[in-house]
């Protein structure tokens, strides 16, 4: 049985079961049986459908007509997609900062680095961890482009690729050559060379992409 209070219920209920698409408690193409969950929950089904409702926009759920409510499944075309919003948010970003703005930027992505790092030498692996930092290194440059709007879509669109990658592109060689091209991005914004960064990011992104894509099509085109 799950406890929560009644203070902003619909926000708890959403965090909880974003958290388990995350954690893959629910997985891919599983049928979510809301009325049986709202009773482990303690909770009437309102909350729960608002927490599906910003869940199915953020790509996490669907909901079929006549069938149910699902978790998401992850397909060439959902990476293809997202690879290509992130890509084009995070380089307007980037474009777009002062010399200023690059220069914090570059201290609070180095903070990052850091724990990037420590986190390559514990054993075992901890990819969890590894790839929430990457997420925070990436929301980092999102969040110096200075448009709150721009953040929040690309927070929506990004978490879908976040739960993927958890539960299925788990790679400690993918994640060390991510951590070197994290750090070439930050060279290039260190010499406030803007172009560069850009560059190397698109690469970093591109790169991302094709691995996850090419672990897709090993598996039938779809998981």
């Amino acid at each position: 049985m799950f406890e929560l209070e009644h203070t902003e219920l619909s926000e708890k209920v959403y965090q909880l079961v974003k958290k388990m698409i995350l954690n893959r408690e629910f997985v891919g193409g599983q049928r979510l049986d809301l009325k049986d969950l709202s009773q482990k929950m303690n909770i009437s089904r309102t909350p729960l459908k608002d927490a599906v409702n910003r869940l199915v926009r953020e790509g996490l759920m669907e909901v079929k007509p006549r069938s149910g409510t699902f978790v998401a499944t992850v397909k060439v075309s959902d990476i293809e997609e997202i690879s290509e919003i992130r890509l084009m948010i995070e380089q307007w970003c980037v474009s777009h900062l002062t010399q200023l703005k690059a220069q914090k930027l570059v201290l609070q992505l180095e903070n990052i680095i850091e724990q990037f790092t420590n986190t390559l030498h514990v054993k075992p692996f901890p990819f969890h961890s590894f790839l929430e930092l990457d997420v925070s290194f990436h929301t980092e440059i999102v969040q110096a482009g200075g448009n709150p709007r721009m953040l929040e879509q690309y927070k929506s669109v990004n978490s879908f690729l976040h739960a993927s990658r958890i539960y299925y592109f788990q790679s400690y060689d993918r994640s060390v050559a991510g951590h070197e091209e994290h750090l070439s991005i930050i060279q290039a914004l260190k010499r406030y060379d803007l172009k560069e960064a850009c560059a190397k990011l698109e690469e970093h992104i591109m790169t991302s992409k094709l691995s996850m894509i090419d672990y897709l099509q090993q598996n039938g085109g779809g998981l």
